[in-house]
């Protein structure tokens, strides 16, 4: 089934941030202080991100892609922390039997870590869950509203929602927080992952989410952010709907053990990666 993506394309500049400081950080170091240098601080760098990547992205999501990517950021910092810039003839003067180690360990990090890129496994979701949400919806001008959009009322535990909710989590669909028995998901894409180390927490306004309350009503809110990340005005109860009811369909395939079917309705649509 052919899809046309109804979201805008999002900017590359601010997925490639921590390549680019990096870069810019490797190449002062080295005209400043000498190559030697600027290896090393490279090497430090990149230790700090794959900390980054296992302290806070792995806890946070449970997501064996941030621990192969941690693993991979881990090895290519001892790399450049333990080779020797000097070239005297002799290859193990440059890569020392410890340098060695962790190249190995470097590239079989990056052909996994690679293969998860291959399949899609790295990619945050979030933008797939809006390109399904806006299939089917037609352009109107009605008035954006910041107001919930209850869409129905099912029968679920919150036993089923929470281990739904990791399992989405897990693979870099969404994230959840808590409200009392209210489980609010909130929809994260590549974009937004950057954003979550630095975001203080939850926010009933500026969040897209979706609600599963204890009494059973499913509920909905898109932010004018999100809405306005459309390439069209588009019926905004019509919207609302169909992304509560994608949830919906997310649980019952989920307690049906046939979670799969989560993962095959998001291939069904592209999105695009920089968003």
């Amino acid at each position: 089934m052919s899809h046309i993506q109804k979201l805008k394309s999002g900017s590359p500049i601010k997925v490639f941030i921590p390549a680019i400081i990096s870069l810019i950080i490797f190449a002062l170091s080295s005209i400043f202080l000498g190559l030697e240098i600027g290896l090393k601080m490279l090497g430090g760098i990149i230790l700090i991100y794959a900390l980054l990547s296992i302290g806070f992205y792995y806890l946070q999501t449970r997501s064996y892609v941030y621990l192969v990517s941690s693993s991979y950021l881990l090895a290519f910092g001892f790399v450049l922390l333990t080779m020797q810039p000097q070239f005297d003839g002799n290859p193990s003067f440059v890569f020392p039997p410890i340098s060695r180690l962790f190249l190995v360990w470097m590239v079989l990090s990056w052909i996994w870590l690679f293969y998860m890129m291959v399949t899609g496994q790295t990619r945050w979701k979030g933008n797939h869950i809006l390109e399904l949400s806006a299939i089917g919806v037609e352009q109107s001008n009605n008035a954006y509203t910041e107001r919930p959009f209850p869409v129905r009322e099912i029968d679920f535990t919150k036993d089923e929602i929470l281990a739904m909710a990791t399992y989405l989590r897990q693979n870099l669909i969404s994230i959840h927080y808590n409200d009392g028995d209210k489980v609010y998901f909130v929809p994260i894409n590549n974009s937004a992952a950057l954003d979550l180390l630095f975001r203080p927490g939850f926010n009933v306004i500026e969040d897209t989410w979706i609600a599963f309350d204890p009494s059973g009503q499913v509920s909905v809110h898109i932010s004018r952010k999100t809405y306005l990340s459309y390439k069209e005005n588009l019926a905004f109860d019509q919207l609302c709907n169909n992304l509560g009811n994608l949830f919906i369909e997310f649980l019952d395939d989920y307690r049906k053990g046939e979670d799969v079917r989560i993962m095959d309705k998001l291939d069904t649509v592209k999105s695009d990666f920089f968003g």
